[in-house]
This record gives C-alpha cells, structure tokens and sequence, in this order.
C-alpha cells in the first residue's frame, strides 16, 4: 500500500521537475525572441521610384569614427567650401548602439540595428536585409573587411567589394597608419575610373560607396581631439576633391551626386557604442545633380540618408527602410519630381506598417492603431492632391505622412513585444503558483463535491480562453504564430496551477517569533537583491537589512562576530569596482592580517600552520615580483589547494577555516586591490553562522515548507550575489583584463586567461557552498531559492531591451539570466564543494592502509 502510494507522489515530483524546465527554457528563450527578434519581415513588394531623377549615380563617403562636434571644429577646406556655396549640410543623429555595422546599415539600408544579430554575430552574416545596393543597376563597395563583406558576401550580382587586410588595422599609433586604410580606398576608385569606368559612362543608377577608417583608427589611437585625429580628416578632404575633380573631368557636370557623413562619433577618450551627444552626431553634407544649396544646418536622422540615396539615382527605396526623405535636402527646381519621390517613400513605409500589422494583429481592424488609419487616410488624399497639380500643397501633406510612419511603426512593434511579454508574465506566475503548491501543499483528505466543479470549471476555462487565440490567429488572419504559441502555453501554464490549488492545500509552517516582521524583511530583501543587479551600491541596503533578520531570526544565539562582519560587508559595495591598475599594498595587508589568525588558532595542527604560513610567504613574494612565479610556483600554489583544504579535519569549523585560507593564496595572486580583504571578511561572516540543521520535518512527520527556509534561501542568494558584486559590477563581470592573470601567463593566452578570471570568481562561491553543507543539506533549501529567484526573475524580464549600448543591451540581458539561473548556480556550487567538506587525505590513506591489510592476510 505504502509503495502504491509513494508512486503518485513520485510520478507528480518527475513531472514537476520536467514541467519546470521546459518553464524555464520557454521564459528565457521567450523575453530574448520577444525583445530580439529581427524586425526585418521578408517579401515585402517594391515601390519603383518616378522617372526623372536627377544623377546617374552617387558617390557616398563614410567617414567612420567622425563625430560633428571636431568637424564643425576643424571644418576641411574643400568641405567647407561646399558647405557655404554648393549644398547642404547639418547633422546626422545616430541611434545606439553606436557602432559600425548598425551605422552603416542604417545609412545604406534606412534600417536600424537589427536586436537578433546580437545572437548571430554579425562580421559575416550574409545580406538579409534590402539595401540600395541591392536595388542599383551596379555597385562598387571599398573598405574595412569588417563592413564590405556584409553588403556584398552572397551577392555577387550586381554589388562589387574589395577590402584591405585586416592587419592594417592598427591602432598602434604608428606615422601613416591612419592614412594608408583611406588613401587605399581611393587609390581603389582611381583605379576603377581607369580600367571600368567605360562600360559604365553613360549608365544610371550607379552607387560608390567608400568605407574611410582612418578617423576611427585615429581616434582610438591618439583620441579625437589630437593633431592626427585632424590631420586624418584633412587629407580626407583633400582626397575628397580629388576624387569629385576626377569624376566631374570624366562624366560631365551635372550628373553625379555626393554625400560625406559618418557612422557614429566618438567620446573624448576614443570611445564608441553609447548615446553620448559626441557618438550620436555626425556631420551631414550633400553636394552636386539634385540636391539644393542652402548653408543653413538641417538635422536629419542617420536612416532618412537611405531613401535620398534612392530619390537622387532613381532605385526603389529598400523595402525595410524606416527612413524619411526632407524634400527640403533637394533642388526644389524638381519640385514634381520631389511630390512624386515623397509618395514613394510614403506609400513603400505603409507596406511596412501594413506587413507589420497583419503580423501582429491579423486583418481584423480591432486592434488597428487609430494613428494608422490617419495615415492610410492621409496618403490617399495626398496623391489625390498630387493628381490635382498641387504640387507644394502635396509635398507638405506627404511630409506629415512621413514622419507619422515612425510613430504607427513603433506601435505594432512593442504592441506585439507587450503582448508576448504579457503572455510570459502570465505563464511564469502559473508556473510559480504552481511550484509553491507543489512544495508547500498537502494533499487534501477528503475532495468534496465543491471540488469536482471547480476543477470542471478549470477546464471549461482552458477551452474557452484557447478559444481567441484561435480565431485571432487562424480566423483573423494573424500571421505571428508565436503569439499564439505563447498564448497556449500561459492558458496551459495558469491552468495547471489551478487544478494545483484544488488538489493541495497550501501549507507554510510558521517557525518564527515575530513572522510578519521577517516576511516582510524577506521580500524587502528580494527587492533589494533586484534593484542591486541595477545599482551595485544598493547591495549594502540589502547587507543591512540581512543583519537585521540574522538577528531576529537567531535572537540570543547570533554570534556576534557573524553581525560585526556583517555590518563590514556593508563598506564593500559603496567602494569603486576593482579596476586594471594593481594596488598591491592592499593585498599585502590581507596576506598579514590573514597569517594572525593561523597562528592564533589552537585546534590547529602545528603542520597546518607551517605550510600556510610557508603558502602565504611564497604568495606576498610573488605579488611584490620579488620572485616570478609564471613558470611554476603560481601554478603550484594553485593546483596544491585541494590537498592542502583536505589535511584539515572534517570539524566544521577547522574545514571552513582551512577552506578560506588554502584559497586565499590563488585569490591574492588574481587580485588587483580589496579583493582579498572582502573574501577575509566574508569567510569570517560564514564561519559565525550558527550550523545548527533547521529541521524540515513539522509535528505531523511530514515534510513542509517553513518561512526560516525562505530567511536561509534570501541569505544564500545574496551572499551568492555578493561574490559577485561586493567588488566589481556588470561590467566586470564580462571584462576581460589580462592584469589580473600576470602571476600566472608569460604570454597571451585568451582561453587560459578566461579561466583564470572565472576561478576568481568562484573562489567566493565556494564559501557559500560550503554553508549550504553545513546549514541544511536538503532540497527545500533549493526549493526556497528557486521560488524566490523565479519571482526575481518577474520584474527583470521587463528591463531587458535591445535599445542603448551594447553595454546596455549585455547589462539587462546578463540580469535577467542571473535570476533564472542563480538556483542552478547555487546547486552546483552545493555538489562542487563536497569535496572541500568531506574529503581527508588522512581518512583516506588510513582506509587505504587497513584495506591493503586485509589484502596482506
């Protein structure tokens, strides 16, 4: 009877087990599909451009690293020139992050970055995306290796690219380096002109595109406010006016167009990829067939260059392009010609916003934005007052309608973004309820009547809320299956939590004095843990507040060296991150502070101490470079910490004092500042707590879920936390700073170094497994952990983004994946550790000794 029924039980736990990693793996691959999945929708029909357009071709000089701010500055003789009488000019805004490829997408394709070439790499994907060059009659494409090849890898029709090596892209700071990469890409074009130009002298519909690095090259070198970093954009400008001297001599005057701008700016100290005012600006200059001559500066976004590009060669705006024409960059002597272009461009984004919308809500005009109906309505009377002859009345119709695109554009795409996060949210909360059941239910003895109708009730719901999710997708004509993908998981996932609540009765045993007070420090501390992963200096709060609970949770019992070192792991989080620069004093006094203790303690064998303080000697040495260890002794000192933990006794005091001092040795040798002093303290923290085993067993003999685990759960998810953030930050967790492996590598060894820096990491963690051990090595500890790390996981989903930096994108990203898999990552640090807490070297050679023995006789 007893087997038959442990079976139920068992059979419900494997699926809970199962359920909650399918939960798991949709969550997470469902915030990153919903906030980065490409925005580029394939198939979209093309829009020809009106006859009449004024240049056969167009040259277009990307000057990468250029910001406006050193060209308004340093304004080049020949562009000037042109500034003052022969075109336009003004500033082009950039969107984050402010890189290269987004830059040069955007410029050529009127598309910003596209979230999903986070996860594809981006050096070498092929062409997905429309572009002009794909629309031109032929291109020619010269450059850096890292941006011709993703115009032109797969396409091989009509577009022509050729690049430099990539070794020429030093950032050495030598004499000429900057100067050769452009000087390249114009000796490439003067070749061109000499050998292929003729079959092409009286065709249309050419692009030139000249990819310049030298800025860039000179801006992380030198910075962008030294001589070279002029310099370089000097001789640009001469090459400038000779290649639009050469080309004006060969094709005649008249038929050719120029446009000068930049990919992305850059900060004073020869950065890029932020939203700074310097990296967002870029300078602006059209000049020649077609474009009208004003000096007055015009602000256009960095997108609205590609359908210009296409308005003055006469090719199809791209089919992605999100960019607007300004009629007022063009000759308004083609004022027909100007209505007729902002009506293609106009009538190629409402393709977009029409594609956009039946991807995201269907046919059905329910959920149709008012703003989108405004803007059909709008163009159609536009081209009706263009068919009318009213020409500038036209023109400033289709400019409203325009500008209107991005707007109605925006709204379908975080409409269709909220709502798979709704569904995410929804499905999560499920599968919450549905795990706290789980652990914390007991079956109910008896199911009355009441019951059976509840649970029918729950499957009438299924029914019915499956139900418009399947007329808005096979009925309403919604093209995006995913929404209705994870519509039937979050229906599926709520209502498996509600047959939960009906089967179980939710149990949380009350094992405290004062319970309201530390439930509600246990949630102010997840809160804590949440907005800390944002702002670093709010871990100290969290450290405050934890205190506190220590000590009303163990009342009399607290130790009183576990509340001192805690309220000093306060300091740590409020102190600059650890930076590249060496501070070696700093690890030095840790070394000597750390040698009192050893002699001091008395439950020590004497032996122990010796090889520590020997340890620790050897390390002080090899931080001050008195001795080089990179050929063997670092290694030796690090490799030798297993054996060296286990020749301490089992005891739980002596083990977790032979633990921190054995992995102080390798920590200080990866260390640049207070790493050591904090893992000192923390250890010390660890040490004090009381090892008593909460009992997780209630009167009744059953197991049960207690609020002192979910107290236990929030301590180890912030000390796991707190290795990480108590000295460095989001940022340094991904850096990679080869200062800190110098006691170890003579020569640069990626791989090896990532370890290295992941070691150092974990060193902490090890501590924290090791308490797990100690505390209560059971699985409701992990339960506990892992209800409350899903529900930190809730408000995380909603700060992902693929909007800003790709700090800022990397950031959010890397926050949100903490939470999902900080239960993990605390599992595997509790198997990790074992050997740490339960191997002898003495055991193990005393049993070795008697079973050989045996053998003997």
């Amino acid at each position: 009877m007893k087997e038959n029924k442990k079976k139920p039980a068992q059979s419900s736990r494997i699926f809970i087990i199962i359920w909650g990693f399918v939960m798991h793996i949709i969550f997470l691959w469902g915030v990153m599909d919903a906030n980065f999945h490409s925005p580029i929708i394939q198939g979209l029909p093309v829009v020809p451009m009106p006859s009449g357009s004024p240049a056969k071709r167009i040259l277009v000089f990307v000057a990468d690293g250029l910001r406006f701010r050193t060209f308004k500055s340093f304004t080049p003789p020949y562009l000037n020139s042109i500034i003052k009488k022969g075109g336009v000019w003004g500033i082009s805004h950039t969107r984050m992050p402010t890189e290269s490829r987004p830059g040069n997408i955007a410029i050529v394709a009127g598309l910003y970055e596209d979230p999903s070439a986070l996860f594809k790499g981006w050096k070498e994907n092929p062409v997905d995306f429309d572009s002009v060059f794909n629309q031109s009659r032929a291109s020619w494409l010269w450059g850096s290796p890292d941006i011709i090849p993703i115009f032109t890898k797969g396409n091989n029709h009509n577009i022509h690219g050729a690049s430099y090596p990539a070794s020429w892209q030093d950032f050495s700071n030598e004499p000429g380096a900057t100067k050769r990469l452009d000087d390249w890409v114009f000796q490439e074009y003067s070749k061109w002109l000499a050998n292929e130009a003729p079959a092409y002298k009286t065709e249309d519909k050419i692009i030139f595109y000249f990819h310049l690095l030298g800025c860039d090259t000179a801006g992380h070198a030198a910075k962008p406010q030294s001589k070279q970093y002029v310099d370089t954009m000097i001789q640009l400008d001469r090459n400038i006016k000779k290649v639009v001297d050469n080309t004006e001599n060969y094709f005649g005057k008249h038929t050719t167009a120029y446009i000068f701008t930049s990919d992305h700016g850059m900060t004073d100290w020869g950065s890029h990829g932020s939203g700074s005012t310097d990296e967002t600006e870029t300078p602006f200059v059209a000049w020649g067939a077609g474009i009208a001559k004003d000096s007055n500066t015009i602000d256009i976004k960095q997108a609205d260059i590609t359908p210009l590009i296409s308005a003055l060669v006469g090719i199809p705006v791209p089919v992605n392009n999100e960019g607007v024409l300004h009629h007022e960059l063009l000759d308004p002597k083609n004022d027909e010609f100007i209505a007729n272009a902002l009506l293609t461009n106009a009538k190629q984004l409402a393709e977009q916003i029409k594609a956009n919308r039946e991807l995201t809500t269907g046919r059905s005009i329910v959920n149709q934005f008012y703003k989108d109906k405004e803007y059909h309505e709008k163009l159609a009377r536009a081209e009706r007052i263009l068919d009318k002859g009213a020409t500038e009345k036209s023109i400033t119709e289709l400019e409203y309608v325009t500008k209107l695109s991005e707007e109605v554009l925006t709204y379908y795409r975080r409409y269709q973004t909220d709502r798979f996060l709704f569904c995410l949210m929804l499905m999560w909360v499920g599968w919450i309820a549905l795990l706290f059941v789980d652990l914390s239910g007991l079956p109910r003895r008896t199911i009355q009547l009441g019951c059976y109708s509840w649970m029918l009730l729950a499957n009438i719901a299924l029914g019915v809320a499956s139900i418009p999710l399947f007329i808005e997708y096979a009925v309403a004509g919604c093209k995006e299956w995913r929404l209705f993908g994870y519509g039937m998981i979050c229906v599926i996932s709520l209502w498996l939590a509600f047959r939960g609540i009906i089967k179980k009765g939710p149990t949380l045993e009350i094992d405290s004095n004062k319970p309201f007070i530390e439930a509600l420090g246990i949630v102010f501390l997840t809160f804590m843990m949440f907005v800390g992963l944002i702002y670093r200096w709010t871990f100290s709060i969290s450290m405050l507040v934890a205190v506190g609970l220590q000590k009303l949770i163990f009342d009399r019992n607290a130790p009183s060296w576990l509340l001192i070192t805690g309220a000093a792991l306060v300091v740590f989080p409020l102190l600059p991150v650890v930076g590249p620069q060496p501070r070696v004093y700093i690890v030095l006094i840790a070394l000597g502070v750390s040698i009192v203790p050893i002699i001091r303690k008395r439950r020590i064998h004497n032996y122990n101490k010796v090889i520590e303080v020997i340890r620790i000697i050897l390390t002080s040495l090899l931080c001050l470079n008195v001795i080089d260890g990179r050929a063997w002794l670092s290694w030796l000192l690090l490799l030798s910490t297993p054996l060296v933990i286990s020749l301490y006794p089992k005891d739980w005091n002596q083990r977790i004092f032979g633990v921190t001092v054995a992995l102080l040795s390798p920590l200080a040798l990866l260390s640049a500042s207070y790493e050591p002093i904090f893992f000192l303290i923390f250890a010390t923290h660890i040490q004090h707590w009381p090892t008593f085993e909460f009992s997780q067993k209630s009167e009744s003999g059953l197991r049960v879920l207690r609020l002192r685990n979910f107290s236990t759960a929030a301590f180890l998810m912030l000390y796991t936390l707190l290795c990480f953030f108590g000295t460095g930050n989001m940022a340094s967790l991904s850096s990679f700073d080869p200062s800190w492996t110098r006691h170890f590598l003579t020569v640069f060894s990626p791989f090896t170094m990532a370890s290295l820096i992941l070691l150092k990491f974990v060193i902490p963690l090890i501590l924290v497994g090791c308490l797990i051990r100690a505390l209560a090595p059971d699985s409701t500890i992990f339960s506990a952990v892992l209800l409350l790390g899903d529900c930190l996981a809730i408000p995380l989903m909603y700060g992902v983004t693929n909007q800003g930096s790709w700090l800022d994108i990397g950031s959010a990203i890397s926050r949100f994946a903490i939470a999902i898999v900080l239960p993990c990552l605390l599992l595997l640090v509790f198997y990790l550790t074992q050997p740490f807490t339960t191997f002898s070297l003495q055991d193990f050679l005393r049993r070795r000794a008697i079973k050989n023995q045996r053998l003997k006789i």
